[in-house]
């Protein structure tokens, strides 16, 4: 808060990005909480999501070029695959996550999809799982003979 806040010296001379290259980010980050069922109202996020971006172009100008090839490469996968579709295949095809990036595909998911899921879970999509702790949410402690402060798989083969 009383930092001075950090900018790399070529973000200053980049072009905003373009309303449609946000609304395919944002069309992005609602299909992951609408996939994993783990956000049923996205809305209340959107301002942080604009603003994680702004900050990921501002310490890193290559997230700008990201952004924009995510945009293009996911009208392409509706265009192949339909709008659910799509985002199924981005969020589940194995060769999408092999590192490093080598396809158009694996550059959306690992570089803005990936960090989209994170943030997503960050901003309280964790909580549709049973967990009470993530990411500076705290829920409780590890207490002997207390109830876990998140799911465990006992919890999950228990009932």
């Amino acid at each position: 808060m009383y930092q001075t806040p950090a900018k790399h010296p070529l973000s200053a001379e980049l072009p905003a990005l373009d309303d449609a290259t946000y609304a395919a980010m944002w069309a992005l980050f609602c299909h992951i909480g609408k996939y994993w069922q783990n956000m049923p109202d996205p809305e209340p996020f959107r301002s942080q999501l604009y603003s994680f971006m702004l900050n990921r172009i501002n310490l890193r100008p290559v997230y700008r070029d990201y952004y924009l090839f995510a945009a293009a490469t996911l009208r392409g996968l509706i265009e192949q695959h339909g709008e659910e579709g799509a985002y199924a295949f981005l969020f589940t095809d194995a060769d999408a996550n092999k590192a490093p990036p080598e396809t158009a595909l694996a550059v959306t998911r690992q570089k803005v999809a990936n960090e989209f899921m994170a943030l997503q879970l960050s901003l309280g999509g964790f909580k549709a799982f049973g967990a009470i702790n993530y990411c500076g949410f705290i829920g409780g402690a590890n207490i002997p003979g207390q109830a876990a402060p998140y799911r465990t798989m006992e919890a999950d083969h228990e009932g």
